[in-house]
């Protein structure tokens, strides 16, 4: 992606109005206050009495239980690092979003950020509105969202035209091999979204009484031919790449083959109904990359339109993954799926890279 935030992680406690706030870059800026020694003779008033080997600063915590009990699990688990913890200044909190920073690392944060601007974070409820669930007090959330700005885009027709030259059905196999396989962990915003904004805007254009004159979207007009051909399975697509020649179209294939391999080797856990009732005031989740076939098409004219209201609603995370800070076996697989998320997201930006003409560009909301 072109622009990058400075950090693409926080640690947020949304309870008491606390927040932890990353900031990098702060701008030095003069006071036009007077120096002390304009206010005050020298060797005049009072010196406050210092005693050695007493830090200067201290942090008052207070209610961080679960952090720490986290933070307890993941050093148990090897999946913090001891040394991590004289970095945070002995904070948990910060603690935790290292350890973060670090998973994320070590699990494809580069490509990941080649293609998607997303956060992780770790949160005592899963929304910014919703409320902390009381009757269940050991329980957090990790979440994965996207910024609220911006959207990665794939444009699919060169690698569809190249696929089609070798088999008929290989352009649309391929198109549900990598949708699907980045669809079990973040939402893709394609042609079929778009056939059902269009839809919505027919339905409203035809209460108006000039209806005749609203220029809907030609969605359909956007869909390559080729997806209308039936999607190969297993074998068949197994047999038809042993016998590809071409280099670049057999290496599409046998990534989006590994790349859908990959995103099956964990499962997103279903919310129960309880967390579904917080979450039901909000909008569906944002789309973190949009899927065209050509720049420009009407799949993107309707992201366009659809964009305007995307953040009206607090809008639910991607990924929300309830577990037990105080339960190994609960963040052990937390952390586990949110590996083979960061590696499906990782995998895929990569594969977009491949694919022919798809330069970096991101949709603003």
């Amino acid at each position: 992606m072109p622009r990058l935030a400075a950090s693409r992680l926080s640690l947020r406690r949304r309870g008491r109005g606390e927040q932890a706030h990353l900031q990098p870059h702060g701008t030095q800026r003069s006071t036009r206050m007077a120096s002390s020694g304009k206010l005050m003779p020298q060797g005049s008033g009072l010196v406050l009495p210092r005693i050695g080997n007493i830090p200067v600063m201290h942090r008052l915590v207070a209610d961080d239980r679960l952090a720490v009990m986290l933070a307890k699990s993941l050093l148990e688990l090897n999946i913090a690092v001891p040394g991590d913890w004289e970095k945070a200044e002995c904070d948990p909190t910060s603690f935790i979003r290292i350890t973060l920073e670090r998973w994320i690392d070590a699990h494809g944060d580069s490509a990941i950020r080649h293609r998607f601007l997303l956060s992780a974070v770790i949160s005592i409820s899963p929304s910014d509105w919703a409320e902390r669930d009381e009757a269940r007090p050991n329980q957090l959330f990790l979440i994965v969202e996207p910024s609220d700005a911006t959207c990665g885009c794939a444009a699919f027709g060169p690698a569809m035209q190249l696929l089609e030259s070798v088999h008929p059905q290989l352009p649309v196999t391929f198109f549900h091999l990598f949708v699907g396989a980045l669809n079990r962990w973040i939402r893709i915003y394609d042609y079929r979204d778009a056939e059902e904004r269009a839809e919505t805007l027919r339905e409203w254009a035809a209460q108006e009484p000039d209806a005749g004159q609203y220029e809907l979207p030609d969605v359909a007009g956007s869909i390559p031919p080729c997806m209308r051909q039936a999607v190969l399975n297993g074998g068949e697509l197994a047999r038809l790449v042993d016998r590809i020649n071409g280099p670049i179209t057999k290496n599409l294939l046998n990534v989006v083959l590994a790349l859908d391999h990959l995103s099956a080797q964990a499962e997103r856990p279903e919310l129960d109904d309880d967390t579904r009732q917080q979450l039901s005031d909000c909008n569906p989740p944002l789309p973190c990359l949009l899927a065209v076939f050509a720049e420009g098409d009407s799949i993107a004219a309707c992201f366009d339109e659809e964009a305007q209201g995307m953040m009206e609603v607090e809008p639910e995370p991607n990924i929300i993954i309830p577990f037990d800070p105080m339960d190994r076996v609960s963040v052990q697989q937390t952390f586990h799926m949110f590996g083979v998320a960061c590696q499906t997201i990782a995998a895929a930006s990569g594969l977009i890279d491949l694919m022919p003409g798809n330069d970096q560009w991101v949709i603003s909301r």
